[in-house]
């Protein structure tokens, strides 16, 4: 059964990609292949007069590359010869002498914008669906099908650059700005406005575009490259190499033939695209694609919902759910405070005016679906409630009492803790059924990752009406297992308080976060702590020690802080750094609490103790089944607290150093620092056993 339709109508041909059994379309060799052939019809027919290249798909043009094809690929030559294969196709498409024109409603990603670039023309439907970029960027990889070539020549050196080099998306208004559209209209106007533009076309009709971009010749584009190359290196660590490669390749190619440009981008990919790196974030799409497919659609999902709580982490839901339901009411303590509430969501929507993402009409009708009280009524119509308030069992446990007797007995009542047991929470509830925790991270605009944590009683469909709803946002949930700190926190937060207690013995605020940093992490773990608060920090780091004991005792230094009201970044005071609003350095007043730190301590044994603390802790959390995939752990990690993504994640990671080395260094420190360092069962098992987080699923799993 054919995946590409031909057809000739009025002497003109149209290619029509339609994959058979798939909800998108995607370039595998063998859709190539058969594309190969269609093309073959055209070039053999002269009668022909235009190709228009088009999908059948609803919002999709091409979604891209096979990725599946792309992380089986292990071999040099395979991948080379490939690539040179589909820049063979390419380039007959682009050495028609007919007009091509790719005819783009939907999203064009990756491979799918490299089809396009080699047509003469691209016209884009204004649908909001309509999307192009190369996300290859995302995957270790970077553009392959020529679109390292094709695209400097397009559009300029500059725009090229940053379309590469980042991933971003591009909307059709935009992509028309930028020269990568020719034509944008509305898709119902597409059989007049679309046949008109062919006319022109076979006429010579059509107005010139640019073409010629000075910054793309000597001596403008040696700046452009060498300021492209510092702003990577500012920004990324050097072990992420497919950005570099991509401006390496660009550099070497730009303005010379399509034959070498070919050799070279071909070169460089096969090389790229079997390392580690690009492995490792291929597998992280795939996860990501799994997670975000992990519900059952239902007849009335959630459309409305309560937000109690008005600090920042609930003005970051009130945020979000007045972008995506009809309507969000929130429960003020005080009605004076509803000003200031719009007034700081209202900040969260302006990057999006700023980026134009959305217009100020857009912002204010999203605005409109907030109403407020502060009294706890008018719920019976609200299909969910989540209360953010501040972390202390009883007072959520009173809110909840005070939102059954209000709201209608359906409704599903969420927590928000990052930490509490939603046994215990849930505890005196009539309807247990209906109660879970949904744990965001902040900032909630930035943040993909949820924790969903059900206790013992929630419902099924609880649950897959929680991820229906959050996935509808745009986030990503992860079921969860009920524990103190879930499963981000409390890794997480062993690592902190290990950075914490080397400051005591040792080294210094900055160098402590300079190595980590260069391990990867997007900041140290004295920053991260300044950012989230200390006083978060603290009495999260309570509530775990309450429940694991000696595992995780709290850094003396944490408790000074805490008593003395160095909260960090959102205090006058600071934390482990000052803020004066240009330059943060560090804070001289929490560096004369430590007694003593002259103890020398190597680089390799700061990184050491900080990561593999998180290891044997995320070990604990498989082996009591918190969570049953390693991969889950990965993507929370990478998702909610910045691990690097190209090193696969913490566990994937783990599986790189070695296990046994892991289990060493823990038995090591264990001596040196105390129980908290003590291996964990699994961890012993899967070393004895001769396997690692990949291969020895069976030693947890039940």
């Amino acid at each position: 059964m054919s995946n590409i339709r031909f057809e000739i109508n009025q002497d003109i041909a149209t290619i029509t990609f339609d994959l058979q059994n798939e909800k998108i379309n995607k370039l595998s060799f063998e859709i190539l292949k058969e594309f190969d052939e269609k093309l073959n019809l055209v070039k053999d027919d002269h009668t022909i007069k235009a190709l228009v290249i088009d999908s059948a798909k609803k919002d999709i043009f091409i979604a891209g590359a096979d990725i599946k094809q792309i992380e089986q690929l292990k071999d040099e030559t395979e991948i080379f010869d490939a690539l040179m294969e589909v820049h063979r196709i390419f380039n007959k498409l682009e050495n028609l002498t007919i007009p091509t024109i790719a005819y783009i409603n939907g999203a064009c990603m990756g491979g799918g914008l490299e089809l396009a670039l080699a047509c003469n023309y691209r016209v884009l439907s204004t649908n909001p669906k309509t999307q192009l970029a190369f996300p290859e960027i995302k995957l270790g990889i970077f553009p392959g099908f020529a679109g390292t070539f094709r695209t400097p020549k397009l559009i300029g050196l500059v725009n090229a650059l940053d379309l590469i080099l980042t991933g971003k998306n591009v909307d059709a208004k935009k992509a028309y700005k930028l020269n990568l559209a020719d034509e944008i209209f509305d898709n119902a106007q597409k059989e007049f406005m679309l046949n008109d533009f062919i006319k022109k076309a076979i006429n010579g009709n059509l107005g010139s575009r640019k073409s010629f971009y000075l910054l793309n010749y000597p001596p403008f584009n040696e700046i452009i490259f060498s300021r492209a190359l510092k702003n990577l290196e500012d920004k990324l660590n050097p072990e992420f190499k497919a950005p570099f490669k991509a401006l390496e390749v660009i550099k070497e190619t730009i303005n010379k033939d399509i034959e070498f440009a070919n050799k070279i981008e071909a070169t460089q990919f096969s090389q790229i695209a079997i390392t580690k790196e690009s492995k490792n974030l291929i597998k992280l799409f795939f996860t990501f694609e799994k997670l975000n497919k992990n519900f059952e659609k239902t007849l009335n999902p959630i459309s409305n919902t309560v937000v109690l709580g008005n600090g920042v982490m609930g003005k970051g839901i009130i945020w979000l759910f007045s972008k995506y339901l009809k309507d969000v009411r929130i429960k003020l303590r005080d009605i004076s405070q509803a000003h200031e509430i719009i007034k700081d969501v209202s900040k969260i929507y302006s990057y999006l005016i700023k980026t134009k993402k959305m217009t100020k009409n857009e912002v204010d009708f999203k605005l409109n679906k907030i109403s407020y009280t502060d009294k706890f009524d008018g719920f019976k119509h609200f299909d969910f409630v989540i209360e953010a308030i501040v972390e202390d069992e009883k007072a959520k446990k009173e809110a909840y009492a005070q939102i059954e007797k209000v709201a209608n007995e359906n409704v599903i009542i969420a927590t928000n803790t990052s930490s509490i047991s939603i046994e215990k929470l849930g505890s005196d509830l009539k309807n247990k059924g209906n109660f879970i925790g949904v744990h965001f991270f902040n900032p909630v605009n930035l943040m993909p990752l949820v924790e969903v944590i059900p206790s013992q009683y929630t419902s099924k469909e609880t649950i897959n009406k929680v991820f229906e709803l959050l996935i509808s946002c745009g986030k990503t949930p992860i079921l969860v297992k009920d524990c103190a700190g879930f499963i981000v926190n409390r890794i997480l937060l062993p690592y902190l308080n290990e950075a914490a207690f080397i400051l005591s013995e040792s080294s210094s605020v900055e160098h402590i976060d300079h190595l980590i940093k260069e391990f990867g992490m997007p900041m140290g773990p004295f920053n991260l702590a300044d950012t989230v608060g200390i006083d978060v920090g603290y009495k999260v780091a309570t509530i775990l020690y309450d429940e694991y004991g000696y595992r995780m005792p709290i850094a003396p230094i944490l408790e000074k802080m805490y008593d003395a009201k160095y909260f960090g970044k959102k205090g006058e005071t600071g934390g482990f750094y000052q803020y004066d609003g240009k330059d943060d350095y560090v804070n001289e007043h929490v560096t004369s609490m430590l007694q003593s730190n002259s103890k020398i301590i190597s680089d390799e044994e700061i990184v050491q103790r900080c990561l593999y603390i998180m290891i044997n802790e995320a070990a604990r959390c498989l082996e009591e089944n918190i969570v049953t995939e390693a991969a889950i752990i990965d993507f929370a990690m990478i998702t909610g607290t910045g691990f690097p993504a190209y090193k696969g994640g913490l566990l994937t990671y783990a599986n790189e150093v070695g296990l046994r080395n892991i289990l060493e260094s823990l038995r090591q420190f264990e001596k040196d620092y105390g129980s908290r360092f003590a291996p964990s069962n699994l961890l012993i098992k899967l070393v004895e056993e001769h396997e690692d987080f990949e291969t020895g699923e069976v030693l947890w799993k039940r």
